[in-house]
């Protein structure tokens, strides 16, 4: 692979430093948060020497640029992309990747579990070194959503690698929509839609239901599938709704009856507009995303 981009994100501490301007105001903050200073900096500076680390003994050659840049670059003139950072930075980078194969690598894995990554620095400089033997190209299904407004306004989301979630846009408000799939419609109040990959069902999904009672059986990455989840019904909503925990192979059909929003993996830059009467079709994405991983 000879042109690799590799994608840094900014540290809390740097983020939180172009905002406060003041590193003893700063601080100050820090401290009412439970003393929290050492703690973010010390992930600052074990960050700082992953950027290093693979600056100096992986990709001696690379491009390395902060994510704000990924703009301004045809990801189609790289061979690899490595996303280096935690697991929000690699949903964040995969939407700008297309077909060029994508790499998650955990800049602090001291803080971060990294649930979609599947390298360290440490771990990648040995692998290259092995000549990517040990290694495989998964094809990961995404989401996407077609948005149809009242005003006739027509949009596409980004590709979702993980989850997609609807709800009110004010979080103390309960999330109203109509659901129609395979000639059923429904309507439901809830506290919103969790749309989710098998790369997101071991995230808010597991959150959402409780880890005791995750489905046992597999869902892969790969999956030519998607599954819907109806978050905080009531119990008798949840035995008499069709549509609370399913399984997903064609295509769904959501009509806002709230000024909501669609969010796309959890990122704040990919948040949609769903206010009353916009509808919203969502289905597979027709490409995949090519994610390299270790063997085992």
């Amino acid at each position: 692979m000879n042109q690799v981009l590799i994608v840094m994100k900014k540290t809390k501490f740097e983020l939180d430093i172009e905002k406060y301007q003041d590193l003893n105001y700063y601080k100050h903050i820090t401290k009412i948060q439970n003393n929290a200073f050492e703690k973010i900096f010390s992930s600052h500076i074990r960050q700082l020497e992953s950027r290093k680390f693979l600056q100096e003994q992986v990709f001696p050659k690379g491009k390395f640029i902060f994510r704000d840049e990924l703009e301004n670059l045809n990801p189609q003139n790289f061979d690899l992309i490595v996303a280096l950072g935690g697991d929000n930075h690699f949903t964040y980078v995969a939407h700008y990747v297309n077909e060029v194969p994508l790499l998650g690598c955990n800049s602090d894995e001291k803080t971060s579990i990294g649930a979609l990554l599947g390298f360290t620095p440490q771990t990648l400089k040995q692998t290259i070194l092995e000549n990517w033997v040990n290694t495989k190209i998964e094809q990961w299904s995404m989401i996407y959503g077609l948005l149809e407004y009242p005003n006739g306004k027509k949009t596409q989301t980004v590709s979702c690698v993980s989850e997609i979630s609807i709800r009110n846009s004010s979080p103390d408000l309960t999330s109203r929509y109509i659901l129609e799939y395979k000639g059923h419609i429904e309507e439901q109040k809830s506290s919103g839609l969790l749309l989710y990959t098998g790369a997101g069902s071991t995230g808010w999904y597991a959150s959402c239901v409780g880890l005791r009672d995750i489905e046992e059986e597999s869902f892969p990455k790969n999956a030519p599938y998607f599954k819907v989840f109806s978050r905080e019904l009531s119990r008798r909503a949840r035995q008499n709704f069709k549509f609370t925990d399913f399984v997903v192979d064609t295509q769904i059909k959501v009509i806002s009856e709230m000024y909501g929003g669609i969010s796309i993996d959890c990122l704040p830059e990919r948040i949609y507009d769903f206010p009353p009467g916009t509808v919203a079709f969502f289905q597979l994405s027709r490409e995949k995303l090519k994610v390299i991983t270790p063997q085992n």
